[in-house]
Parts: C-alpha cells; structure tokens; sequence
C-alpha cells in the first residue's frame, strides 16, 4: 500500500513514520522537510494549499491525516491559524482524495473533542457527543465531522484516532521537549499511534470508527480503549508502567 503520512516533519510525524517504515511504501508530506532516520519520498507544500494536496495524493492508496497548526505562541487563541490548518487542510485532504481513488484514512484527532466529558469524569464511549470549547478543540472536532461526512456521502472510510498527551516513552519528553517524571492514564507514545493508524488502514472493512489510543493500561478505567484493542488487533509496545503513575 501506498499511503501519504500529513505532517510527517513533525514530533508526532516521526512516531508514524516509524510505524509504517518497512510495512508500506511512504510519501512524506510537510511544510517543511522531514529529517528523520528514514529516507521516504517527501512532498513540501501546505495542506492548504489544493494543488499541492493533489500532488501528494496521486497515486496513493491510503492517507494518514495528522497534520496540526503548530502550537506557538498565541496560535490557538484565535481560529484563524487552527482553523485555516487544522480544518481547511482536512477537507482538501479528503476532497482531494476522493477524486484520485484513494481507498481510506486514519485521522489523528484529539481526546479533547470530548474534553468536557473528560473534565466531568465520563466514561469515553465512541458515541459520546462532542464538546469542547477552545479553538484548538472545535478545529479537531470539525476534522471529525470531515470525515464522518465524506463516509456518510461518498463511503469514504476513516479511522478516527483519539490519543490524549502524546509522549516518546524512551526520552519521556514531549514535542515541547518536557520531561516527565511522572505519568497518568492519558499518556500515548507516538509510535503506537502510529501502530494504531497503520493496523486500522490494514482491515478490510474499515467504517467511519472511532478509536481511543491511550497507552497506559489504567486508561481502560477511563475511556473504551478495548474496542481498539480488539477491533485493530492493537497492543501498545509502550505502556509506560516503568515510570511513576498518577492514575
């Protein structure tokens, strides 16, 4: 399978790559080039920009939207960044591929579109509503939307990720380079996301689904993670239980 990896430049981007190298062939598409320890074809351009969304996508099988406006200063207290990235970048994505027959998607969205849920204390079903209230939040909720749309219209399947605090469990730093020396139930190493978005675009009757991707094995307490556990075949290589928990 050819599939496009949005963002691949990108601290998340790294952890995907990782996942997919030596399973499937890879085009690489980023603002800015990516530098990792792997050398994939790479496509620089924004996912804004339709032309070169449509490049990206020519000829590819499958597509891994993760993509994020970057978090810097002041960048999420308006939507104007948030939305023109996060949201217009994820409507040319799934427009584009419609058109050059691309077979299906993993979206890396966010646990925060059921954030209020999540401050309540609820259980995390997939059939929650959701609600969230910050820029950032609505950004991730309408590229849910996005996908649940174009299933709804062109029986375009979507794998809908949802992991929480996304982590490198071997540095333990996070894409700010923080270091944690103590977790909770929300932490996710990056590479099994990865894992996750790549066994999800494996199955054959990939829906429009929605999955918890939480690595810790207290977040069973917390959100419906078995369903991605059974459903994808899914057992995170990194479960962070060699460090201090909060759980």
């Amino acid at each position: 399978m050819k599939v496009l990896i949005t963002g691949a430049a990108g601290y998340l981007g790294w952890g995907l790559v990782d996942a997919f190298d030596g399973h499937h062939d890879l085009r690489l598409f980023d603002i800015d080039p990516y530098d990792g320890p792997a050398e994939h074809e790479m496509v620089v351009g924004s996912v804004c920009d339709y032309q070169a969304v449509q490049q990206a996508l020519e000829g590819v099988d499958g597509m891994v939207v993760a993509h994020m406006a970057k978090r810097t200063p002041g960048a999420y207290d308006t939507p104007e960044q948030a939305f023109d990235i996060n949201v217009k970048g994820a409507a040319n994505l799934y427009h584009a591929a419609v058109g050059h027959g691309v077979r299906r998607a993993a979206l890396v969205s966010s646990i925060s579109v059921v954030n209020t849920h999540k401050k309540r204390g609820t259980f995390l079903t997939r059939e929650l509503p959701r609600r969230g209230t910050g820029p950032y939040e609505l950004s991730k909720i309408c590229q849910e939307v996005i996908a649940e749309q174009f299933h709804a219209i062109h029986g375009f399947p979507s794998a809908i990720l949802r992991p929480a605090y996304i982590q490198d469990a071997d540095s333990m730093k996070d894409k700010y380079g923080r270091k944690a020396g103590e977790v909770n139930w929300q932490y996710i190493d990056r590479r099994d996301i990865g894992l996750a978005a790549r066994l999800a675009l494996e199955i054959d009757d990939l829906g429009c689904e929605v999955f918890y991707t939480l690595g810790h094995p207290s977040a069973e307490k917390h959100a419906d993670v078995l369903y991605t556990r059974e459903r994808l075949g899914w057992h995170p290589r990194h479960d962070f239980t060699d460090y201090p928990s909060t759980s």
